[in-house]
């Protein structure tokens, strides 16, 4: 429905370059292009029309992006092809993938789903991608089709997954995949009439894919809860003894959970990244236990070989934060990037000016100097963002990156051997295209297993998800749902590696023409989304931190209205939704001794208080630790 044939496609995969040329007003410069086809992307709005070039990229927020099976981009152009309607206005012209022949492509788009919510989704031809066979052809998809029907094929791979490894599934999920089939095979029938009615087709693919991504989301959710209790829990016996080793029977046994294993964390604890314990108390009160001490090398060593403790030691109150019972990671420790805002803060000007040896040499002797002069104290150190393009103001190539990142490594490793180094990046791997340059873009899971391949892996992969809302420079964010946000952490799982969700924050109002979850971003909605986060995130075993970054209040935020706090210090529904549900991961309970003196308790890693009351009315307190997944046996003598 809706198709011109009277158009043009392409047999060229078109690049672009950006060039800097000084002294002259000629240029040369050679292109040597790939093969391609073409897909074209016929979608259609609520009312059943056809959304051409400026309605579907303003409908998508231009967030539109291809891959391989594996997730990582692939080489693609989006572009758009001219047909007799739009007569060579680009505005007019319908949007189409150019695409190499012969290689399978997925395809996402930020599209919104009433009901649902404006957020990333795939279109993969349920499950078996694209494919163009030939240079110059032509395939032309119905995107409101191909996405109901790829979404519904995810659900249904989803359950039966699931339903594999010996989960439940709700009888309300499988009636609602029944749901979601009727629709999309009512659709696919209506697409054959003559002429098809596309508002009623769109309505009915809609409510397809209202029910299957909602499904979906619920089915992870489900999974995510009985993880939780597979995966954070470990198991305590305790055996009470009198003075000469018998056996006391029906002693009651107090059980309080005082700390956690997992890190719960918040960045800044202050403004403009300073300490401010009005922040901290709130901080903690809600749970949270860790913090950042964010590295600004430009301001540690702002000449070569000059220190200045004073930002780390007094501006962050370093150990105020320790004394107030933070764990504390070394953030942003390597981060070459600059703009107008941060200047030199994390790049001084002076590395420009120095040979790859002696940038190595630098960079080796900055990181020995922190993590020798803070170990102990801080003894996790970050390297940041080594494989985005816009992160590389000192225009390194991608094996000088490696060589930076191995002497990082071998710096602090020899400062403090206990000490970890945390990878950290942008956690969707294809946001930002393919690279076709050794200076471009790599994807974050393609960097870490071409480090894997030289012989080299973090201690920490960490994750930033910056997914929703727009930031305070403009930029409107693709957003994710909880189910793609649970598939993301299992890839990243696949690494083997302990994973910190690094930066983490939603938005709790909403802005014009960007994206939103279930209903615009409100403070109910940021507090929901949250909550969900927390829970799938909490539920994947090698996750051991999730921190509420960049910043804790609207002042500090990244996001716009990203914080827990409003800008006055008052705690927003998100705030109030984190306290509980650190609370409800918080064990504590009573219990008596059987025969042999013992009880047993499963309950959350951290350390426990253990009050004992004896049958003779004695009383006596002792304290245990609950490792995940493990099983302790622990003998209290009165």
């Amino acid at each position: 429905a809706h198709s011109h044939t009277d158009s043009y496609s392409f047999a060229y995969i078109p690049e672009t370059r950006r060039l800097t040329v000084y002294g002259t007003n000629r240029v040369k410069v050679d292109f040597s292009l790939k093969p391609g086809g073409t897909v074209v992307v016929n979608a259609f709005d609520t009312e059943g029309r056809l959304l051409r070039n400026k309605d579907f990229r303003r409908v998508t927020n231009e967030r539109v992006f291809a891959t391989g099976h594996d997730n990582l981009p692939g080489y693609y152009h989006f572009d758009a092809i001219h047909d007799e309607v739009s007569n060579w206005q680009w505005d007019q012209a319908i949007p189409a993938f150019v695409v190499l022949p012969q290689e399978t492509y997925k395809f996402y788009f930020q599209w919104e789903v009433p009901g649902f919510g404006k957020t990333i989704l795939c279109a993969d031809n349920g499950g078996r991608g694209y494919k163009l066979g030939t240079q110059g052809e032509r395939l032309t998809i119905n995107l409101n089709y191909e996405l109901a029907q790829s979404q519904l094929a995810e659900l249904q791979r989803t359950a039966q997954h699931f339903t594999a490894a010996g989960y439940n599934i709700p009888e309300q999920i499988i009636t609602v995949i029944k749901q979601s089939e009727t629709y999309l095979t009512e659709a696919a029938n209506d697409l054959n009439h003559s002429p098809a009615d596309m508002t009623k087709i769109v309505e009915k693919l809609n409510a397809s894919l209202a029910l299957s991504l909602a499904a979906n989301e619920k089915l992870h959710l489900a999974k995510a809860r009985a993880d939780i209790e597979k995966y954070r829990k470990g198991t305590a016996i305790i055996t009470v003894v009198d003075s000469k080793g018998n056996a006391i029977p029906d002693a009651r046994i107090e059980f309080k959970q005082v700390s956690h294993d997992f890190l719960f964390g918040a960045t800044p604890m202050g403004k403009n990244g300073s300490y401010d314990r009005q922040y901290a108390d709130l901080m903690k009160n809600a749970g949270i236990n860790h913090s950042n001490i964010t590295v600004r090398w430009g301001r540690i060593e702002p000449k070569k070989g000059a220190f200045d403790w004073s930002n780390i030691d007094l501006y962050q109150s370093l150990q105020r934060q320790l004394d107030d019972g933070f764990s504390l990671t070394g953030s942003l420790s390597m981060w070459f990037y600059r703009n107008s805002s941060v200047r030199d803060d994390f790049c001084p000007d002076y590395l420009s000016k120095l040979t790859f040896g002696e940038l190595k040499q630098n960079v080796y002797q900055h990181m020995y100097t922190l993590a020798k002069r803070y170990r102990g104290r801080i003894d996790t150190w970050e390297i940041n963002e080594m494989n985005l393009a816009w992160a590389n103001y000192l225009n390194l190539t991608n094996g000088q990156k490696f060589e930076l990142i191995r002497t990082f490594t071998d710096a602090v490793k020899a400062a403090n051997p206990e000490a970890k180094v945390l990878m950290n990046s942008m956690a969707l791997p294809f946001e930002f295209g393919p690279a076709r340059s050794d200076h471009d873009t790599i994807p974050y899971p393609a960097m870490l297993d071409q480090l894997g391949n030289r012989g080299w892996s973090p201690d920490i992969i960490g994750l930033e998800f910056y997914y929703s809302g727009v930031t305070v420079d403009g930029y409107v964010q693709p957003v994710l749902g909880i189910a793609a946000v649970s598939q993301l952490l299992d890839e990243y799982s696949k690494f083997g590696k302990t994973i910190y969700v690094n930066e983490f924050s939603v938005p709790s109002a909403y802005i014009t023409n960007s994206g939103w979850w279930h209903q615009p971003w409100d403070e109910p909605t940021q507090a929901e989304y949250l909550e969900n986060f927390y829970t799938v995130a909490f539920s994947k075993p090698l996750v051991r931190l999730i921190n509420w970054a960049w910043g804790s209040t609207d002042q500090d935020a990244f996001t716009i209205s990203g914080g827990l706090l409003k800008s006055d210090l008052k705690p927003k529904l998100a705030y109030q939704a984190l306290k509980r549900l650190i609370e409800s991961w918080r064990t504590l309970g009573t219990g008596t001794t059987d025969t042999n003196g013992e009880l047993s308790f499963k309950g959350f890693a951290g350390d426990y208080e253990i009050s004992i009351h004896t049958p003779d009315g004695q009383k006596f307190l002792s304290k245990v630790h609950i490792y995940e997944q493990e099983e302790h046996r622990f003998t209290l003598q009165h």
